[in-house]
């Protein structure tokens, strides 16, 4: 924090999830059910979106192994699309 240098550093694509939250309640135009997570990534912390499985907690336990993926968010009046990362179950 407070400094104005950055350093690059390679980062896991595959870790545990350590904490989540089932988000039911959004700003409009934000789909929800959602599940917001935070994911050890070989002991760097990365939050995403843990995507492609049902947003239950029957589907979504903590320590359960994810990747890193990417997913369309949305799509503009050009048909460009918002591509975002998240994580899948692995």
């Amino acid at each position: 924090c407070f400094s104005p240098e950055f350093t690059s550093v390679d980062i896991a694509t595959d870790g545990l999830l350590r904490a989540f939250t089932i988000v039911t309640f959004a700003a409009p135009g934000v789909d929800v059910p959602f599940v917001a997570g935070v994911v050890d990534c070989g002991g760097t912390s990365v939050r995403g979106n843990i995507v492609n499985c049902p947003p239950d907690p029957d589907h979504v336990t903590l320590g359960m192994a994810v990747r890193l993926t990417t997913w369309v968010v949305g799509t503009d009046s050009n048909g460009v699309e918002a591509v975002n990362y998240g994580f899948e179950p692995a």
